[in-house]
């Protein structure tokens, strides 16, 4: 019991922190880091093509 306690109020700590700008994720260098290469440093991360997802494709009558 006293378990989930802790990690409770880990989990709601952490959760405050990123909330606060307390804590920040450099994605850019957690994707490097992980040897993800995106490309282009200047381009915003939500646009890069791996992380889009794939076109639907019609049929051409």
């Amino acid at each position: 019991m006293l378990r989930w306690l802790i990690l409770g109020l880990l989990i709601y700590g952490l959760g405050t922190a990123f909330k606060n700008g307390w804590l920040e994720v450099q994605w850019q260098q957690l994707f490097e880091d992980a040897g993800l290469d995106l490309g282009d440093q200047k381009q915003p991360l939500h646009e890069h093509p791996i992380l889009k997802p794939p076109l639907k494709s019609t049929p051409v009558d």
